[in-house]
């Protein structure tokens, strides 16, 4: 039988994700439930994602728009110990129908392009934080953020895998996202795709992978102070009431 996949959620029913206001600036952490798979037979290891985690990424971003039009900047940011975001999940994918596969890959797109463009559409810019490994969809999370900061430390680094290691999804916004947006040179570009590794660190904000580069005992710090400068020069209208987002019923 096939599974029936309900995109409608709402705060009291995330398992992935935890927001917290502070007026102008929130905090969206990635904190991704490893037995909460949409299907069963994997588990969603090192914040790694599947169409559920989406799910609920899309409405937060949506409710963001239209329920908190206070909020200026968002920070992105992981949860988790050493680990950023690892990527889509591999296990989930080895597993899915082929159509499970497109459809997954249009709706993860469609919510990356939806809050990269929530600056020019609602006044809401979006920073990435990036503590531990960034790879793969995981740093095509926070390439669709409008800024990047990196803590610099041995196990900070950002990737996309995909090439050497053969992974089924290259390329899902993240390569043209590197040379389109970020302006990185082609050269390095090349060379970025093809080392698992990544780059770290001063090497990683020389070739525009990031926008700063902080130690890490001054990072929260240095984020939560970026935040309030994007926040005090945004030239978003200070609005308090927002539009509540009900339920729609089929």
């Amino acid at each position: 039988m096939t599974k029936i996949i309900n995109f409608q959620t709402d705060p009291s029913a995330y398992r992935h994700w935890k927001v917290e206001y502070d007026g102008a600036v929130a905090n969206l952490y990635m904190d991704v439930d490893e037995t909460a798979g949409l299907f069963e037979g994997y588990e969603l290891k090192l914040n790694s994602y599947d169409l559920g985690v989406d799910i609920e990424l899309a409405d937060i971003v949506q409710r963001m728009r239209f329920e908190h039009p206070e909020v200026k900047v968002v920070v992105l940011q992981s949860a988790k110990d050493k680990v950023f975001c690892a990527g889509a999940n591999i296990r989930m994918l080895g597993g899915a129908a082929h159509s499970h596969k497109v459809n997954f890959c249009k709706f993860t797109n469609e919510t990356r392009n939806t809050y990269e463009a929530a600056l020019a559409d609602s006044g809401q810019n979006y920073i990435c934080a990036v503590k531990g490994a960034c790879a793969g969809g995981g740093y095509e999370l926070a390439l669709a953020c409008n800024y990047i900061m990196l803590t610099d430390d041995s196990t900070s680094s950002v990737s996309l895998p995909e090439v050497p290691l053969l992974a089924v999804l290259p390329g899902t916004g993240g390569l043209t996202r590197v040379t389109d947006k970020r302006k990185v040179r082609r050269d390095r570009a090349d060379v970025f795709c093809s080392i698992e590794e990544g780059v770290k660190g001063k090497r990683a904000k020389d070739w525009r992978l990031v926008d700063e580069v902080v130690a890490n005992s001054k990072f929260d710090e240095a984020v939560a102070t970026r935040a309030r400068e994007m926040a005090a020069s945004s030239g978003k209208a200070d609005v308090s009431q927002g539009i509540k987002l009900t339920p729609i019923s089929r």
